[in-house]
């Protein structure tokens, strides 16, 4: 017996000698005062019965097993209703003008909730994944529908169960359990054999479901209902309350509430992927599966190239039996097709469930009847004359390809091909042999965590976009609040450099590409909402656009945008002061351009000595203005502007170059690369 093993014993032995402590410390209990012996009997059962829904519930979204959701609500209620019934046991006098009938009458409500949800639940795995079949009606239900699945259930639950008491409560025609002096009534006993029958129903349906649960789980469970069993039939035998057989059957529905805790709340506590994740964990074990066959596939490939160049079997045989003996040995466990062909590309030989892959027989593709290139899609089949003429060049390639065939039935399947060449007698002679296998399922998934990845991806830009934006209006508001002009300023300039960053992450959100966006069609929108902004679209001044469709990463365009916003803003503000018309022209060009002597700014020297031309820039960025220019006075380097400190901190973030050009105008070039 391993460690472990002891361990486990010791741990059932103690579990044992407690319970048997506290079955007889109950039992003296019980001899002296029957009411607090069955009162800390069922709190304790309405415990673990709010305890199961509890974690249930919080695991509602990501359960994957709905019988677990069905019993975790439907032990909510349970234990609500077994919480009455202990209120209304005789000597509580919570409940003084009933009786003992209340009390009996709760108690059957508790134990018919038990059994009919029991036997239900069962009927909800059906709805969980099965393993063996990946068809899309087997695939678990999403985190969505799980919670509507549970509301829908907990509501149903709350409707029967206000029903019940209201005709207990209120109505008082549920039928009578029982009577002072002559005791249970029939409903009562027959009552006992219903639930007693439905409980074991509960268990077969329970049995025939046994590979939905960890054999751990599916004995706790199935000790539990067993014991229930045993435990109405207890109850059909007493005739008052406190008798004999009424303290049994508390203590098998005592044992049995303790293993539904033992299966639910210790093992999702401890062992979560056992009971609440069960279907998760299975996955993990079929990827892992998959990962194991991916290598057994890889292992048999390189048998197969091994065998190939043995140079033993080589003198011992021909190159056409060694390709016969190596496509033989790793089609027997390889899961696809093994083509053995010879040096014009014609399938020889054929091993692998061909008919099950492409719909023909294997007759048909060695008579010629059909070829592998005829099932290749047309988009794909320019990767055949890339394959063969590499393999011809090249006497050691071993050429590897993903591509698409239409089976014979008009169904498209993705295949991986491995190719390799078997050298001849001479040096120019020789034949290839090929394994193609089925890829389609990984690149379904490869295209669903995509496409999951797409959403998250944009939902994040969409969420910065939204903050930003909110950023952006409470500038605004409390620019409101100042009469300063040069403090409203500061506050627009802040507003508008927020508004352009929100931008790019609204570009990305609605465009096609994740990392990447339109930046001619940016520039167009920024520069339309910075003349809005300054209101100055009907004033005689013009902007020019001359852009070209330039795709950049955010981490480059960002910092452009900022830039522009900047160039743009002061060109508004103070270009044009005292005139009535003028123009702005903004160029984006993707080429190498010799850059003109002037002032340069960049990671290190000036332009004469450090060229854009010769750090291979590829895209210049020019924003123009025929204003009244800058003062020469002004040194870019030392300027106290808080846009233009921005400006050169910028462009040396993105490793660029700027140059200004004074001329009677203001014009700054700026050369970057994404």
């Amino acid at each position: 017996m391993s460690y472990i093993n002891k361990n486990a014993f010791k741990v059932g032995l103690y579990e044992i000698v407690a319970w048997i402590a506290i079955i007889g410390l109950l039992y003296l209990i019980s001899l002296g005062n029957y009411l607090l012996f069955h009162t800390l009997v069922e709190l304790f059962s309405v415990y673990v019965a709010y305890v199961i829904f509890l974690i249930i519930w919080k695991s509602r979204a990501r359960l994957e097993n709905r019988y677990l959701i069905l019993i975790g609500i439907a032990f909510f209620f349970i234990g609500s209703v077994s919480f009455l019934h202990t209120l209304a046991f005789r000597g509580m006098e919570v409940f003084p003008n009933f009786g003992i009938n209340l009390s009996i009458q709760l108690w059957i409500v508790s134990r018919y909730l038990t059994g009919i949800s029991l036997l239900i639940a069962p009927i909800f795995l059906a709805r969980s994944r099965n393993h063996g079949n990946r068809g899309t009606e087997n695939m678990s239900p999403e985190p969505v529908e799980n919670l509507v699945f549970a509301w829908k259930i907990f509501l149903v639950y709350a409707v029967v169960v206000t029903t019940l008491l209201l005709s207990i409560f209120f109505f008082k025609n549920f039928p009578i359990a029982y009577t002072e002096g002559s005791g249970l009534t029939p409903f009562k006993l027959l009552s006992e054999y219903v639930i007693s029958f439905v409980l074991f129903c509960s268990l077969l349906a329970l049995y025939v479901k046994k590979d939905r649960f960890e054999n751990k789980v599916f004995g706790l469970l199935t000790a539990s209902i067993f014991l229930a069993t045993l435990g109405e039939l207890s109850f059909v035998l007493y005739s008052h309350v406190d008798g004999s057989p009424n303290l049994i059957g508390h203590y098998f529905i005592l044992l049995s509430f303790y293993l539904i805790y033992q299966a639910v709340v210790d093992v999702g506590f401890e062992e979560p992927c056992s009971l609440l994740f069960r279907e998760l964990k299975h996955r993990e074990e079929d990827f892992r599966q998959k990962a194991i066959c991916l290598g057994d596939e890889y292992s048999h490939i390189c048998r197969m190239i091994g065998v190939s160049k043995n140079p033993e079997r080589k003198n011992k045989s021909s190159g056409e039996y060694m390709g016969q003996e190596s496509c033989y040995s790793f089609s027997q466990h390889f899961p696809g097709i093994g083509f053995q062909l010879d040096e014009n590309f014609t399938p020889v030989s054929i091993q692998g469930p061909v008919e099950e892959m492409t719909g023909y027989r294997k007759e048909e593709f060695l008579s010629g009847k059909v070829s592998l290139k005829d099932i290749i899609v047309p988009e794909d089949q320019s990767q055949i004359f890339e394959t063969q003429q590499s393999l011809k060049l090249n006497l050691r390639a071993v050429v590897e390809r993903e591509f698409r065939i239409r089976k014979k039935t008009g169904e498209t399947k993705w295949v991986r091909e491995i190719t390799q060449r078997i050298q001849g007698k001479s040096e120019g002679s020789g034949s290839f042999q090929s394994l193609v296998y089925d890829i389609t399922e990984r690149k379904m998934a490869e295209e669903a965590l995509e496409k999951i990845e797409r959403v998250r991806v944009k939902e994040v830009h969409h969420r910065i976009k939204n903050n930003l934006q909110v950023i952006s209006s409470l500038l605004s508001l409390q620019a409101e609040k100042f009469e300063d002009a040069a403090v409203i300023e500061a506050f627009r300039e802040s507003q508008n450099r927020v508004a352009s960053i929100a931008m790019i992450h609204e570009e990305l959100h609605g465009g096609e590409s994740l990392d990447s966006l339109d930046f001619a069609d940016y520039l167009q929108k920024l520069t339309a909402d910075l003349f809005n902004s300054y209101r100055v679209g009907k004033d005689g001044i013009n902007l020019k656009l001359d852009i070209e469709k330039v795709f950049l990463g955010m981490d480059t365009a960002i910092p452009l945008g900022i830039i522009v916003n900047e160039l743009v803003s002061n060109s508004l503000k103070h270009a044009f002061s005292g005139k009535n018309e003028g123009e702005i022209r903004i160029s984006l060009q993707n080429r190498r351009k010799p850059v003109s002597t002037g002032e340069a700014l960049g990671p290190g020297s000036d332009c004469l000595d450090n060229c854009p031309e010769n750090n291979g820039f590829h895209y210049m960025l020019t924003v123009a203005d025929n204003g009244k220019g800058i003062p020469g006075e002004i040194d870019f380097r030392t300027a106290d502007s808080l846009g233009l400190q921005l400006i050169t901190i910028l462009v040396d973030q993105i490793d660029g170059h700027i140059e200004l050009k004074r001329d009677h105008k203001t014009e700054f070039t700026i050369w970057f690369n994404d």
